[in-house]
């Protein structure tokens, strides 16, 4: 099938998506509250560690506070579900029809991680206000800080798309990957620099994070939001984040092939 015969179906994923992300408002609230507090939270550690000190690491703490705003937002909008749809397919038994529809299933797993996303930045646009208010909002402070965050922002999401695929695969072998995806979970905020920027890591744990890609998927794009990284270096920054992504893809490819031959064996 070509793509543009399977695009109304793919269409069909990501409205399913879109519309299912705001099916569930009991949750959504939960997710709003949860956050504001946890916003509160960290303001109130981040003040507390940075004490009479102006700078720590020359990160002044309004440049912190801007992370740690931005970071809980962008988390919500970078959080795949790819994964997680995998997953629930091989436990549900829908996964071997999936195999044999017209359009794939990874191209069906995306289109609806795109619907996803699409139905969660009307939320993040909600939640903007009272985030600054417990927090810190403030714009990039060049335009071509902005430019470079956003640019960073959507190769970061296509990064870590592709690095949540593979943990979800890991169903084809294991059938249930719930303790795989927490432990993921877990590992990739510390590492990412999710729960702790990388300016406060060790030098030679930080050299060695800058070029994984987990720091792409969330550090990489903060630091130029708050004016850390500059410059050239923002080109390096993308550079890095373009440069995991075709490795990740490979990485997909290569256990998609090997993952859909175990999955139609088990089917007999």
């Amino acid at each position: 099938m070509t793509m543009t015969s399977a695009w109304p179906a793919l269409r069909a994923c990501t409205v399913m998506a879109l519309h299912r992300t705001w099916m569930y408002r009991a949750r959504i609230s939960l997710w709003v509250f949860r956050n504001l507090i946890m916003l509160f939270s960290l303001r109130m550690i981040w003040t507390a560690v940075y004490g009479e000190r102006e700078t720590m690491n020359g990160i002044t703490l309004p440049m912190m506070m801007i992370y740690v705003t931005i970071a809980m937002l962008q988390q919500y909008l970078l959080e795949p579900v790819a994964g997680a749809e995998i997953e629930r397919r091989i436990q549900r038994g829908t996964i071997a029809g999936d195999l044999i529809r017209p359009v794939g299933l990874i191209p069906q797993i995306l289109a609806y991680d795109v619907g996803t996303l699409l139905g969660r930045i009307p939320l993040v646009c909600v939640v903007m206000p009272f985030a600054a208010l417990i927090g810190s909002l403030q714009p990039p402070p060049t335009v071509g800080a902005a430019v470079g965050y956003l640019a960073s922002l959507i190769l970061a999401y296509v990064l870590s798309t592709l690095v949540w695929l593979p943990v979800g695969m890991v169903g084809f072998w294991t059938i249930n990957v719930a303790g795989i995806r927490f432990l993921a979970f877990s590992v990739f905020g510390f590492v990412s620099g999710q729960m702790v920027p990388l300016w406060f890591m060790p030098e030679s744990i930080r050299t060695l994070l800058e070029w994984l890609p987990f720091q792409a998927m969330v550090f990489a794009p903060l630091a130029i939001y708050v004016g850390d990284t500059t410059g050239s270096d923002i080109l390096i920054t993308l550079a890095v984040q373009v440069f995991w992504i075709i490795v990740m893809a490979w990485v997909v490819w290569q256990l998609w092939k090997r993952g859909a031959n175990i999955i139609q064996i088990q089917g007999g």
